[in-house]
């Protein structure tokens, strides 16, 4: 389940787990929802719909660390946010370029050539087996936060996913860090001896 790090405009990301991306829509709400869920463990935060720009400056000034991504099909648009602080590019149509020329990460549901290896990722939108190998991999589990959802994102730890997006960040850490501790990728957060 080891696999080398991502990086993403320079950000290191480590993984002796899959790492969990906060998936985060442009609503009224979004700063609260990005504040849970950077306190609930997110390794990254997303942001998908109309107005990202001001939610990636936003996220890059009040997080300095965090990995900031933005979803969108628009070059301009995914120009604006690199432009605003944003590491990664979630591709829904051809964005390379734009990731090349600012050097960010990208992941969309083909790989180009060109861009960096560390920082390239395929996106299969929902987690299906099985993963392919060659290249780090972004996905979302059905039912996500249900108890068969947290199911499959274990699931998908265990089968090699980089990335789990979804909307219940401390319970899918919880799933990603079980799923690395049983491989013995990473040490149990605690070990409790019964007698």
């Amino acid at each position: 389940m080891k696999t080398p790090d991502l990086v993403f405009r320079g950000r290191r990301l480590s993984r002796d787990r899959a790492l969990v991306l906060a998936a985060v829509e442009a609503l009224p709400s979004a700063r609260d929802t990005t504040r849970a869920a950077v306190a609930d463990g997110a390794d990254l935060v997303s942001f998908a719909g109309t107005g990202v720009e001001t939610l990636v400056g936003w996220a890059r000034e009040t997080f300095p660390g965090l990995v900031v991504g933005a979803e969108t099909a628009d070059a301009s648009v995914a120009g604006a946010c690199c432009e605003a602080g944003a590491d990664l590019i979630v591709a829904g149509a051809d964005l390379s370029e734009v990731a090349a020329r600012f050097g960010v990460g990208y992941a969309a549901a083909s790989v180009p050539a060109g861009l960096p290896a560390s920082g390239v990722l395929v996106d299969v939108g929902e987690f299906r087996l099985p993963v392919p190998g060659d290249v780090p991999v972004l996905a979302g589990v059905a039912g996500d936060g249900t108890p068969g959802g947290l199911a499959r994102a274990a699931l998908a730890a265990s089968a090699g996913v980089a990335i789990i997006r979804t909307r219940h960040v401390r319970e899918v850490r919880h799933v990603a860090e079980m799923a690395a501790s049983i491989a013995g990728t990473r040490p149990p957060a605690k070990a409790v001896r019964w007698e």
